[in-house]
């Protein structure tokens, strides 16, 4: 019996389970579940004369499925008549159709039972037909793997130790592609200082810096962990570039050798040799280059700590755990970049096309315009987004921009160049000038993309990181009072003992605490469908416009007029130059400020929340610091209400917490943490009471010792962000800011070098792969007459664009961002000068390198043109 009869057997009986099937299956109708034999009785009724088309068309779907049981008892009295199975080859497919009409439609669950056994028969009946020639193929296809096997291990059988001569030959080669090797090690020993160099950084400016916790990310750590991964990306795109540029190089030296039969294995231990002994020797000289410049550094900031008076002895910056933890994140660094570079790595051993690299690339020329109109929409989007306040200087936004650039950059280049095809003239004059852009036009692109992306980045993000650490401030400045503290009525009597005793100067404000839904810059990835109870939520201090004036003038300075008007709110940011522009509320869209007079609820009615916590509009907002920078500016802010509101919000928070006060005193943690959870309000809503405090020198260690107490007093007040106290000290946030200011400079100046450094590279990168080719057009240009000067023109001219025209497009985008950033932190006059002053100089030192480096190429291209081996 041949397998085409068996599988036809198989069919024959499948069909007639599947239409017998139905006997033993209850069919879905309005009036439940019967059997066929109960349907063929309600037919006889007419109940499908009743005019409801509903109905009809319900049955007409259920019976499909009765339909292709139908189909499946002809095939099988069609094929036992010993006829060819023909036209019903097909019946698989329209059986399925009817069977998931009347299961999806009509929630038939006989068709379940049919599309089951349609499977298994169409299934069956493919594997009886096919089962020999399957174990035949796999008989063959086993013993072929068999004799490859025994193949390869023949020709790969490799008795003994390499000799001495191989590894000579892996030394000899590596010196003749030094100019690979010198790349990757200037690569390896770039990170490996960098590495150490912020982590000892990091360890230093953390021993001194007052709070500090990196699992909460308070202090340090917010920033830290903001730029760890940018700088960790930048790392691992900057090795991935470099090492990839050297595969290939490798794989060009070593193409011959692999055509010639060197077995893969010797391949793969050639370049691994050689790469780990670049790596280990480079890491260790970069281990030693960051620990001699984090020395310096350590030792110019020690003198600045002494000469301010802060009696601080800063730690080594040559311990083990730096060490180790420096060398463990440029190895994983490493072989990150190792890792993205598999394929290349594997090809290693399969190159054995000499041609390998030389493509000609089609240039599509369809919707280019939509491409370039979509790219300008992203752009005004992008921009429109950064123009409102409370999202500039978002990273993600650049997202926009990117894709945006992308768009312009295929449909611009495109819809130029067949414009410029149809002006022969002109596209004769240029066709030269214009080759990377004709021939390999997917690559030339991706390069602009890419280094107008880079371009982007240094120019609008990071260099205005970068010039606002270089502002010069008056730290000390910044901390108008010694100490700041916010206490309760009750704690008045006793303060003021404290401050008598030290011989202090007192200024009491009234003052609440004001808080916003969610206080943190990080992306809220708490949603789930249904808004959360958001954490941090942001704390700040709400004054009345008396006070704000008071404080104002108690400076010298002149307050704005703010002329407020029922809850509309006049926003104080107290943060330094450096940092980014900050809004009061990150919730959402952010254009909606939502605030609570209070302290942060731990839980409460999410779908209420606008109960909760009301939207305040914000009239005006300004950049100073009028009690002290908290926080780098995230909270502690100042938050000024009219007077008539405020005096109304004040009496009825006072009163509470008057009333609440006996509770609060008795209470332990978890009758605090589980308030909320039986009462719309906290136990208590927060201080009252705004303490500035001058004090002698002598006196400050001692008052900051006396007032300790509160620290225990009102834990409760901490348990939402233990960053937030009762008081601040003056000496100590002057170390804590000026270590974030320097700290803040160390990482932008970081990224802005990488990312200069992978701008750099893949220009050079981009002049290696075109060399070969502007070598050959030098000699044509020369066989047809052309002199040197018009031969220098046209070789260097195809290189101009890959440096011009990404770096107009980060200069200006630079600038529009930029611009929109400085708008954004809302600096004065003064600010503003300096800031234009020293950003015009960062710009220019950066558009200064890339035009000597631009210079060094173009050089380079004609002494290679003419360069005769």
């Amino acid at each position: 019996m041949n397998a085409e009869r068996k599988a036809r057997r198989f069919q024959v009986i499948c069909g007639l389970v599947v239409f017998f099937s139905v006997l033993f299956c209850k069919i879905n109708t309005d009036s439940g579940f019967c059997s066929l034999w109960d349907i063929f009785y309600m037919i006889r009724d007419g109940m499908l004369r009743d005019g409801n088309w509903g109905v009809r068309l319900h049955w007409m779907v259920a019976f499909a499925g009765l339909l292709a049981n139908s189909l499946y008892f002809i095939r099988s009295i069609w094929l036992m008549s010993g006829r060819k199975i023909g036209f019903f080859e097909v019946l698989p497919g329209v059986g399925l159709i009817l069977y998931v009409m009347s299961a999806g439609f009509a929630l038939q669950p006989y068709a379940f039972v049919g599309i089951m056994v349609l499977i298994f028969d169409y299934m069956g009946a493919r594997w009886i037909e096919e089962r020999e020639a399957i174990n035949k193929a796999y008989e063959e296809q086993k013993a072929r793997e068999l004799a490859e096997k025994e193949e390869i291990k023949r020709v790969r059988h490799f008795p003994g130790k390499y000799p001495e001569e191989f590894f000579q030959m892996i030394r000899k080669n590596a010196v003749y592609g030094k100019k690979g090797q010198m790349i990757l090690s200037a690569g390896c020993i770039l990170i490996s200082a960098f590495m150490y160099i912020m982590l000892t950084m990091y360890g230093l400016i953390s021993q001194v810096h007052g709070e500090e916790d990196f699992a909460l990310g308070f202090g340090l750590a917010r920033i830290f962990r903001q730029t760890g991964l940018l700088m960790g990306l930048c790392s691992i795109l900057m090795m991935t570039m470099i090492i990839s540029h050297y595969i290939k190089d490798q794989k060009k030296s070593n193409r011959l050798l692999v055509i010639l039969g060197m077995r893969s294995r010797t391949v793969y231990l050639m370049f691994g040799i050689v790469f780990a002994a670049n790596v280990i020797l480079s890491g260790i000289a970069g281990t030693v280059i960051g620990g001699a410049a984090a020395y310096l550094v350590r030792d110019i900031w020690q003198s600045g700590l002494t000469n301010n008076g802060v009696a601080v002895e800063l730690a080594s910056v040559i311990s083990g755990k730096t060490i180790g933890m420096g060398i463990l994140g440029y190895l994983v660094i490493v072989l990150l970049s190792l890792g993205f570079n598999q394929e290349n790595v594997l090809n290693l051993a399969r190159s054995m096309n000499m041609n390998a690299e030389v493509q000609k690339e089609k240039r599509g020329k369809k919707h280019a315009l939509l491409l370039a109109f979509f790219g300008t929409l992203l752009w005004l989007i992008s921009i429109r987004i950064y123009w409102s306040r409370s999202w500039a200087e978002t990273m993600f936004i650049h997202i926009l921009t990117v894709l945006g650039l992308y768009l312009l950059l295929v449909g611009g280049i495109s819809m130029y160049l067949s414009r410029l095809e149809h002006r022969k003239d002109k596209y004769y004059r240029s066709l030269l000038a214009k080759r990377p852009l004709y021939y390999r036009y997917n690559k030339s692109t991706w390069n602009l993309f890419y280094l107008s992306v880079i371009h982007l980045f240094i120019l609008a993000v990071f260099a205005i990181q970068l010039t606002g650490g270089l502002l010069h401030q008056n730290i000390a400045r910044l901390y108008p009072y010694d100490i700041v503290c916010t206490a309760y009525d009750a704690d008045m009597q006793e303060l003021g003992e404290i401050a008598k005793e030290h011989d202090a100067k007192v200024q009491v404000y009234p003052m609440l605490r004001i808080t916003s839904i969610y206080g943190s810059d990080a992306p809220n990835i708490q949603w789930g469908g249904v808004r959360p109870i958001q954490w941090p939520q942001g704390q700040h201090i709400a004054v009345s416009e008396s006070t704000y004036r008071a404080l104002k003038e108690a400076q010298g300075k002149t307050p704005m007029k703010l002329n407020l008007t029922g809850d509309e709110i006049h926003v104080v940011y107290q943060q330094d130059l450096s940092a980014k522009a900050h809004t009061i509320d990150w919730d959402t869209n952010r254009i909606h400020k939502m605030l609570r007079i209070g302290q942060p609820m731990m839980n409460y009615v999410t779908a209420d929340y606008e109960k909760v916590f009301p939207e305040r509009k914000i009239k005006s907002e300004e950049l100073d610091s009028l009690t002290g920078v908290f926080h780098e500016g995230m909270e502690d802010n100042l938050v000024v209400f009219n007077d008539v509101y405020f005096e109304k919000e004040y009496e009825r928070i006072s009163d509470y917490n008057r009333k609440q006060w006996s509770q609060r005193e008795a209470a332990d943690a978890d009758d605090w943490n589980h308030y909320t959870y039986t009462h719309t309000a906290n136990m208590t809503e927060g201080p009252t009471q705004l303490l500035c405090i001058d004090v002698p020198e002598k006196e400050y260690a001692g008052m900051l010792k006396d007032m300790d107490y509160l620290v225990e007093k009102h834990a409760f007040d901490s348990a939402w962000d233990s960053a937030i106290l009762p008081f601040y000290g003056k000496q100590q946030m002057i170390v804590d800011t000026g270590a974030e200011i320097f700290f803040r400079k160390l990482v932008y100046l970081f990224i802005v070098v990488l990312l200069s450094i992978m701008g750099l590279f893949q220009y050079y990168v981009k002049f290696e792969s075109e060399a070969g080719e502007l070598k050959w057009q030098n000699q044509f240009l020369k066989k047809l007459g052309l002199r040197e000067k018009e031969r220098k023109a046209v070789l260097t001219g195809q290189m101009k664009i890959f440096a011009v025209l990404p770096l107009i497009i980060g200069t200006c985008g630079g600038i529009l961002f930029g611009g929109l950033s400085v708008k954004a932190r809302l600096y004065d006059a003064a600010a503003l000068r300096s800031f234009l002053l020293t950003g015009a100089v960062v710009y220019l030192i950066y558009i200064g390198i890339w035009i000597i480096w631009y210079l060094w190429i173009k050089k380079l291209i004609w002494r290679q043109a003419e360069w005769e081996k």
